[in-house]
């Protein structure tokens, strides 16, 4: 220090040049050239003014003398190395940075303008991630902050973006050391950067930085980009992907179908900057093939209904790009701005159709037209001699929808305004019937409108915000599931089986707020200031893999717990859900539990432990109960179970449906009787 207390700057070892390039800029040759004329060097470099800024341990005067005589480099001047201390968080921080700068620097200049050094970088970069413990919402931060520091992205819509979000989460998630035919020195970089994170953690965890572990990770990843000779732009998007890949649910966690392993590392498909398709044509037939290659469609003949039926017509003044995306689109909200009709994702579309099993011949009901688009993809799998009718309670909606299945040509679908859930029994019995609006309970009307041998499809509530879409066909006196698929739909309204739901919103910062139904006991009042009440937390052990599914663990707290489980999305200070839309909750009257997680790894690979947090005065008991759930659910059947199986029976018959071995696996509604057989 010197007499006014300032740090004094220590003279650095540092040997430093600017290095100037003819005009034409580094070119790959002379890149490989100056990279193996540098090999007896310990050396960093950074891209600047279409030149290098070269640090070596030793001074490299003579060297760059031979190398601007043989025409390799244009000019150089020497100067002072100024390092960006207080960027990498601190001295000790830099000296980490120039450890990894100098293990990842020759590869990065040799590679100079070959393929795929984006992705290699994003490999690098996410074994930095992991080594430093941060976990997948702290990653994404991670990209966004990349982002902020970048050109603005404006992203296109369509089935390209969602397979380079897909790509791009893939490579972040892959055990880099796995890349196939891999260059000699990869597992050396790997290695470096991995060191680079686990010792940038512990200077963080030891108050060691001065800044957040965040903010230098974020200048690791320029530096990073820089070296590999990745455009700003480029960056933007890479970011944005990063970005994306973290803040949505984890399709590679939470899914049934896990990526096979050949493809962890493979190229992402598409950037930022390729050209989507853009005539209807093309939007349709890329996302038909989306929905092959998911898994979500293989039924020949809904194939072929899709492929035949312009899902685009049925969303005028909705750009086609985003009709043919991966989401629900919405058409109707209420007065506080509630969606309250939408027309269905597409794999959620597929996969009903495909759980109906709808035959030429066969008579349809359908409950909540929306857009018609369902109802036209219907008229197409009945024909030429079926019929479909298709119901909404507005009359808006009806209009909007019989519109659009004239102008595609469906002649065979007649819309009706009523109430779905009453159904139709002036043209019963129905081959099948389909509810595309969720339900609280089964309605017992169309129950007697269905022919025999035929089959309901219906998405209901289990408990709480708990729902999927059950394929139920008559077993005698009872009824039995030959599909059951996770899945929520708008509810149903303004009829005999309305389905409610009260949303709460959390007071304070945020817009976190709970899905409450009509069955649960909850304070509503008190449960929208809980979140301000100190937290208890608590780690179960329970982990999860990639390509480990929720539904199942979900579905049994569901039925365990006296109130089931809510949605909780949003995002808050002091908010940390198990994914980046929110969490599932508890609730017990003036109490909640949510779902949280934790990031680890072992000698089998990287994992996300479940974690409980009670707010509230009841908290610390709800938690303790949600944790002994989860662990039941582990230990009697866990990830590697067959899937339970659903008997439903009403009126007399509910008395003879039990359960196998536990009551608590036996939901009564007003209407009904669910009983789930966990094998």
């Amino acid at each position: 220090m010197d007499d006014e207390h300032l740090p004094i700057t220590t003279h650095t070892r540092w040997w430093h040049a600017t290095v100037s390039l003819p005009d034409v800029g580094i070119t790959p040759e002379a890149a490989r050239v100056l990279s193996a004329a540098l090999s007896g060097h310990r050396f960093h470099f950074l891209r600047k003014d279409s030149g290098l800024r070269l640090r070596t341990e030793q001074p490299a005067a003579g060297l760059l003398d031979q190398l601007a005589a043989d025409h390799i480099v244009a000019n150089w001047v020497g100067g002072i190395y100024e390092p960006e201390v207080h960027a990498f968080g601190g001295p000790e921080g830099t000296v980490v940075a120039h450890d990894v700068f100098c293990a990842d620097s020759p590869a990065a200049l040799a590679e100079t303008g070959s393929p795929n050094a984006r992705e290699r970088c994003v490999l690098l970069l996410s074994a930095m991630h992991r080594a430093a413990g941060m976990d997948p919402f702290e990653i994404g931060d991670v990209w966004a902050k990349l982002g902020d520091l970048r050109p603005p992205v404006t992203p296109p819509i369509g089935p390209s973006i969602d397979r380079a979000i897909s790509a791009m989460r893939r490579l972040m998630n892959a055990d880099a050391a796995q890349r196939p035919d891999a260059e000699p020195g990869w597992a050396e970089r790997i290695a470096a950067f991995e060191e680079a994170g686990r010792r940038l953690r512990l200077l963080a965890a030891e108050g060691r930085l001065t800044r957040g572990l965040r903010a230098v990770l974020t200048h690791h990843a320029i530096f990073a980009f820089n070296r590999a000779g990745i455009p700003a732009g480029q960056q933007a998007a890479t970011a944005w992907l990063g970005s994306q890949a973290a803040f949505t649910e984890w399709a590679d966690v939470s899914t049934r179908r896990t990526t096979p392993p050949n493809r962890n590392l493979t190229r992402m498909e598409t950037t930022m900057t390729a050209t989507d398709p853009t005539e209807p044509t093309e939007l349709r037939e890329a996302y038909v093939t989306r929905l092959i290659e998911g898994g979500h469609l293989h039924a020949p003949d809904v194939i072929a209904a899709f492929r035949a039926v312009e899902r685009h017509r049925f969303l005028p003044g909705v750009d086609p790009q985003a009709a043919y995306a991966e989401d629900a689109v919405p058409i109707k909200h209420d007065k506080s701005g509630e969606m309250i009709s939408c027309i269905s994702a597409p794999s959620i579309v597929a996969l009903q159709l495909q759980q109906l099993d709808a035959r030429p011949g066969h008579k349809v009901l359908e409950a909540g037209a929306a857009t018609g688009y369902n109802a036209a993809l219907l008229s197409r799998l009945v024909a030429p001699q079926g019929h479909v009718w298709t119901v909404d309670v507005d009359q808006d909606l009806v209009d909007r929808a019989q519109k659009n299945l004239a102008n595609a040509g469906a002649s065979n679908v007649t819309c009706i305004l009523g109430d779905g859930a009453a159904g139709l029994p002036e043209h019963a019995p129905f081959d099948r019937i389909q509810f595309t609006v969720g339900a609280g309970d089964v309605p017992l009307p169309i129950l007697d409108q269905l022919a025999p041998g035929g089959r309901l499809v219906l998405p209901m509530r289990i408990r709480g915000s708990i729902s999927r879409s059950f394929a139920f066909e008559r077993d005698g006196d009872t009824w039995r599931t030959v599909s059951c698929e996770m899945a929520t739909f708008v509810p149903l309204r303004k009829g005999v089986c309305d389905d409610i739901y009260t949303r709460v919103p959390m007071a304070g910062e945020g817009n976190v707020h709970v899905e409450t139904f009509s069955e649960q006991d909850v304070d509503r009042d008190a449960i929208r200031t809980v979140l301000d009440q100190p937290p208890t937390k608590i780690y179960t052990g329970v982990n999860f893999r990639q390509g480990n599914p929720f539904e199942w663990v979900y579905l049994y707290l569901a039925a365990v717990l006296p109130n089931g489980l809510s949605r909780m999305p949003g995002s808050r200070p002091g908010f940390h859900p198990h994914f980046a839309w929110g969490s599932m909750a508890a609730l017990d009257g003036d109490s909640l539990a949510y779902l949280t997680i934790r990031e680890g790894e072992d000698e089998q690979s990287r994992f996300w432990e479940l974690g409980v947090i009670g707010h509230g005065p009841r908290g610390a008991s709800l938690a303790d109960q949600v944790t002994a759930g989860i662990t039941d659910w582990h230990q009697g059947w866990g990830h590697n179970a067959p899937e339970p199986r659903f008997r439903m029976a009403v009126g007399n018959a509910r008395d003879h449906l039990t359960a196998h071995d536990d009551p608590r696996f036996i939901i009564d509604k007003p209407n009904s009787r669910l009983v789930i057989d966990w094998p």
